[in-house]
């Protein structure tokens, strides 16, 4: 691996996003793996721009690209826009809150480095001490033993932003959620393909409030229910690419 695309969603996020980015630019990744920062600014209303745009002036030597929506899309379409720009070997989803650590970058790459697994998922779970309100633990746990029960697979979290994917596969798969409903659709659609080897390891989560500005709620919790079942059982592999053929190389890859 010679690049890492890192995709940062952003909307409504002025509070966050300036220490996010010096967070992410300041993490040296292992084995001298470059960084490619891709900010996709979802048409905030409060001065998130302003903030990246502060940023980008202060350190004109930590090169980012923006891209910015004219219409707010939500978070799906957000990611579906920042992986058209990706040109690293690997993409990995970076939340412009202050929820997750970058510094974990290193212990999600290395089960990829030491080629145990294609996929790799930062668990928020896999430590003792479970962070978050009991009933956020409560639906996680539920949407991912019922994601794991449709999609076959053996994670403890399906909900989490750190996703490490190849960006080829990345790049084509069909994704069509334009909110939260991203999470298990990708999952989804990354099972279908049986040869990749996934992995899962802790990081550190520390999770903030709807009064602090946390945008997932319950109506999201039954979305997620719904792309679940749709995706896992009511989407067959091929429609699952954008190109019927790519699904055909990669299953043989």
């Amino acid at each position: 691996m010679k690049k890492l695309s890192i995709l940062i969603p952003v909307f409504n996020e002025s509070k966050t996003i300036y220490d996010v980015l010096q967070k992410v630019n300041g993490v040296v990744l292992i084995r001298g793996i470059e960084k490619e920062i891709i900010v996709v600014n979802d048409q905030s209303t409060d001065s998130s721009i302003q903030e990246i745009e502060r940023y980008i002036q202060d350190f004109p030597k930590h090169p980012i690209q923006l891209i910015s929506h004219e219409i707010n899309q939500g978070k799906g379409a957000t990611l579906r826009t920042g992986i058209g720009y990706a040109t690293g070997d690997y993409t990995i989803i970076q939340d412009a809150d202050l929820e997750l650590d970058p510094n974990d970058f290193n212990d999600i790459l290395m089960p990829v480095l030491e080629q145990a697994a294609n996929i790799v998922y930062g668990s928020r779970f896999l430590k003792k001490k479970k962070e978050g309100t009991f009933f956020s633990v409560l639906a996680n746990g539920f949407l991912t033993l019922l994601s794991n029960v449709v999609f076959r697979t053996k994670i403890t979290d399906m909900e989490t932003c750190y996703k490490l994917i190849p960006t080829h596969i990345f790049q084509s798969l069909n994704l069509v959620e334009n909110r939260f409903g991203f999470e298990p659709e990708i999952t989804a659609k990354l099972a279908k393909i049986r040869y990749l080897k996934w992995a899962e390891v802790p990081i550190t989560y520390n999770p903030r409030t709807n009064v602090q500005g946390k945008k997932i709620g319950w109506k999201d919790g039954f979305r997620a229910m719904f792309c679940i079942i749709r995706y896992g059982w009511f989407w067959n592999a091929k429609k699952s690419f954008k190109d019927s053929s790519a699904f055909i190389y990669l299953d043989k890859d």
